[in-house]
């Protein structure tokens, strides 16, 4: 994978991060909020390490322990399965057509086999583009929400901290991909996580402040928080904004995967140094088949349990075992003096 810049990482990362928000299934009342904000600090705290590692050392780590990689690509294989899963429990229910179901899912699928045949540069260059329209459907929910938005409806659901914070961990897929994209990056990595993180947590607690302010019983009713706010916030009058918000589902959706198989293809490229075309498109494949034959709560399950692992427990390790070899040569330099 070639080198990409930093706002690229923020746009992908905060792309795909996105997609998991929308699909949140249900609020659990405004302690989901404090729940997110605890999560998203410890996301952060999680991060150190892998930020403090030098250039390439994924690729090093990669090709030095391949059992290591297999593992890797099982985790965004079961983050692309589960993405699946969202596509296809949420989004018939709420935006597409119920008598299209699965053609609409079919399309969609071959949409993102094509983008992740590109490659995940391809992605990347444009995931700015993407970032305007999404930007773009969010001032349009809030324009929509903002007069229906009853401060009081807050006290009356104070539960749901444990269950938001461990929601908010299932949504994180997409970070195990920061490594590698940041390992890549041609500057400013840190900022470009760290950014990504804060606005996937804001955007993540506006729906949940909208969904209970603004939506109130009909969330609790329908489910879906998102999909519920997107049919109560239609700021023009003479047009319904349906269309948009069914443009930018689809497009964030195709950011994640295409993310999830491009990384895919990228550990495939460090482990066997070959570049096949069908190798993004198979994993998409795989993706599915998992989705189909694997439970959607042991999906979440298991990317809450690897997660920190992958992010945290193994990039602590690779970072100790750098600064012990500073400290060994520095060591050897002074007695060879």
């Amino acid at each position: 994978m070639s080198k990409i810049h930093s706002h690229q990482i923020f746009a992908i990362l905060i792309l795909s991060g996105a997609w998991s928000v929308i699909c949140i299934p249900e609020p659990h009342g405004c302690g989901q909020i404090w729940g997110t904000v605890a999560a998203c600090l410890i996301e952060m705290l999680c991060c150190l390490p892998m930020l403090a590692l030098r250039e390439n050392a994924f690729r090093n780590l990669m090709q030095s322990q391949k059992w290591l990689g297999l593992i890797y690509m099982i985790y965004f294989l079961l983050c692309g399965a589960h993405g699946f899963s969202q596509l296809w429990e949420a989004a018939p229910q709420q935006l597409l057509p119920a008598s299209g179901k699965m053609t609409a899912a079919v399309l969609i699928v071959l949409t993102c086999i094509y983008t992740s045949s590109a490659g995940l540069r391809a992605a990347a260059r444009c995931a700015p583009l993407v970032m305007s329209l999404f930007l773009i459907s969010v001032l349009v929910l809030i324009l929509g929400a903002w007069k229906r938005i009853d401060i009081s409806r807050i006290a009356l659901q104070g539960n749901g901290f444990w269950p938001g914070m461990k929601q908010y961990f299932a949504l994180s897929g997409e970070l195990g991909a920061a490594w590698i994209l940041c390992d890549r990056a041609r500057n400013g990595r840190k900022s470009a996580v760290y950014s990504y993180l804060l606005a996937k947590a804001i955007f993540c607690i506006l729906i949940l402040f909208l969904s209970i302010t603004a939506g109130g019983r009909l969330i609790s009713l329908n489910g879906y928080p998102f999909f519920t706010l997107t049919a109560l916030s239609q700021p023009l009058q003479g047009q319904r904004a349906d269309a948009l918000y069914i443009l930018v589902f689809v497009m964030l959706y195709v950011m994640y995967t295409t993310l999830q198989s491009g990384i895919t293809e990228s550990i495939t490229e460090m482990l066997y140094p070959i570049r096949e075309k069908w190798t993004a498109p198979a994993s998409l494949l795989l993706m599915v088949l998992l989705a189909w034959s694997i439970n959607q709560t042991l999906l979440t399950d298991l990317i809450i349990l690897l997660l920190p692992v992958l992010i945290f427990v193994i990039p602590l390790m690779l970072r100790i075992h750098e600064f012990s070899a500073h400290v060994r040569r520095k060591e050897q330099s002074h007695e060879a003096f």
